[in-house]
C-alpha cells in the first residue's frame, strides 16, 4: 500500500465531504503508511542481524607485502610483527612449497649475500620465525578466552619467513638480498606477513554501572568499526565479555573507568594487496551449510565431506577427485590440532587434483584435510595432489 493508492480510495469515498476533512484524513492515512514502512524496515535489520552468521566477524586473512607498503593497506591488513630476532642477519622469504621449506628449516643452507661492497657466500641456518606463530598462538587464546569459536587459520605465507643465522657475521654490513646458490628458490627480504588483526585500546566513555550480580561493574566501550570482530585480552579482574547494541560490554571488579586492550579483526575490505595474493579461511554460510550446523548429527558421505570442503573460498582451485576408505596419503592436517582420537581408527583418504600449481598448494590441501578431520575426529584424515588435468 502506498500514498497514492489511498489519496484515490478516498477520492472515491469522499462524497461530500469537506476539503479539510478530507485534508485531515489524508494525513492520517500518510503517517500510518509511513510508520508501517518504517517498522517493516527495522523488522528486516533485525532478521538480518539475526541470520547473520557471528562467525563472519572473525575469519582471518593473510598476504606479504614490503615493509614500506604496509601504511597504504593498513586499512584492513596489519603487519604482524617488524621487529627483528637478536642474532639474526637476515628474515627472508621463501617461495617454495610446503615440504621444501621443511627440508630448508631441517639443514645448514649455502647462500649468497649480496652487499655493497659485492657478493658474499657464506654458509647460514635459516630457523622459522616462531614470533609469528606465537602471536596466532595468543589470538588463539583469547578466542577461548572470549568464548568465541576458534576456526583453523589458513596463514600459509607465515610459515614461508626464516631468520638467518650465521656465524662470524659483521652486523654492520648492510644486506642488499639473499639467495640460494641452487638459484632454484625465489627469496625475498624486506617483506613482513600481513593479517586483518590490530590491537586497540579502547576506554570506556560512560560511567560504569551495576551489573547484575551487583558486585562487578558493567563498563560499555564504544567500537570504532562496528562490523568488526574484538576479543579482549583478559585480566584477573575481567569475569565477562559480550556485545549488546551500544558496544562491547565489559564486567569487571574495577568501578573506575579504565583503558582495555583488545585486538580488531577487521572484516575483508576491497584492497588491493601489492604482492602475493589474499589468503582466508572464509567459509560461505549457504542455505545447506546452516541447516548442516544446525543438525544434532552429522552423517558421513561423500556429498557431506564435498559439501564441507566446497563452503571454503580457498577451495577455489581445488577439485576433490575421490574419497577413499582405508587410504592414506603424504599430506597431514595443517596444525593436527584435532588428532586426539586413538590409534587404529580407520582412515579417510582425499584426493585432491590441481590444474594450476602454486607454491601454497600443499598447505591448501592441508588446510582442506584439517577442516574435515574437525568434522570427523573419529578418523584419521589425510590428503593427496594431483597435478594436471588427469
Amino acid at each position: 500500500m502506498n500514498e497514492s493508492f489511498i489519496y484515490e480510495r478516498l477520492k472515491a469515498l469522499s462524497g461530500g465531504l469537506e476539503r479539510s476533512v478530507y485534508r485531515d484524513i489524508s494525513k492520517a492515512f500518510e503517517e500510518v503508511v509511513r510508520y508501517n514502512e518504517k517498522a517493516l524496515d527495522e523488522l528486516k535489520q533485525s532478521l538480518h542481524k539475526e541470520l547473520r552468521d557471528v562467525s563472519e566477524r572473525f575469519y582471518l586473512y593473510g598476504a606479504v607485502a614490503a615493509v614500506g607498503d604496509v601504511p597504504i593497506v593498513n586499512d584492513f591488513l596489519f603487519s604482524m610483527d617488524e621487529e627483528p630476532v637478536e642474532g639474526s642477519i637476515a628474515t627472508i622469504f621463501c617461495q617454495c612449497s610446503r615440504s621444501e621449506m621443511k627440508e630448508i628449516f631441517g639443514s645448514s643452507q649455502e647462500l649468497i649475500v649480496e652487499t655493497d661492497e659485492g657478493e658474499v657466500p657464506i654458509t647460514a641456518q635459516i630457523r622459522p620465525c616462531s614470533r609469528y606463530q606465537k602471536k596466532i598462538d595468543e589470538l588463539q587464546n583469547l578466542f577461548y578466552q572470549n568464548g568465541i569459536y576458534w576456526r583453523t587459520p589458513y596463514l600459509p605465507y607465515v610459515d614461508r619467513f626464516g631468520d638467518v643465522f650465521c656465524e662470524n657475521w659483521d652486523f654492520k654490513t648492510a644486506i642488499r638480498s639473499v639467495r640460494f646458490q641452487s638459484g632454484d628458490i625465489l627469496v625475498g627480504t624486506g617483506l613482513t606477513p600481513l593479517w586483518n588483526v590490530e590491537p586497540v585500546s579502547l576506554k570506556c566513555t560512560v560511567f560504569p554501572i551495576p551489573a547484575i550480580d551487583e558486585r562487578n561493574f558493567r563498563h560499555t566501550l564504544t567500537l570504532p568499526f562496528w562490523e568488526d570482530g574484538y576479543v579482549v585480552r583478559m585480566d584477573q579482574a575481567i569475569k565477562n565479555v559480550f556485545m549488546s547494541q551500544d558496544g562491547l560490554e565489559v564486567v569487571t571488579e574495577e568501578k573506575a573507568q579504565r583503558i582495555f586492550d583488545l585486538y580488531r579483526i577487521a572484516v575483508h575490505r576491497d584492497i588491493k594487496v601489492p604482492h602475493y595474493p589474499l589468503t582466508t579461511n572464509y567459509r560461505r554460510m549457504r542455505h545447506i551449510d546452516r541447516q548442516a550446523d544446525n543438525a544434532v548429527s552429522r552423517i558421513l558421505t561423500r556429498a557431506e565431506i564435498g559439501r564441507i570442503v566446497t563452503s571454503y573460498e580457498a577451495a577455489a582451485g581445488l577439485e576433490l577427485m575421490e574419497i577413499e576408505e582405508g587410504g592414506q596419503g603424504r599430506i597431514g592436517g595443517l596444525y593436527n590440532q584435532y588428532q586426539f582420537a586413538p590409534k587404529g581408527r580407520e582412515r579417510l583418504l582425499l584426493k585432491f587434483c590441481a590444474k594450476k600449481e602454486h607454491f601454497l598448494t600443499e598447505d591448501l590441501v592441508a588446510f582442506l584435510v584439517e577442516e574435515v578431520q574437525s568434522y570427523y575426529p573419529q578418523f584419521l584424515v589425510t590428503g593427496e595432489l594431483i597435478l594436471g588435468e588427469d
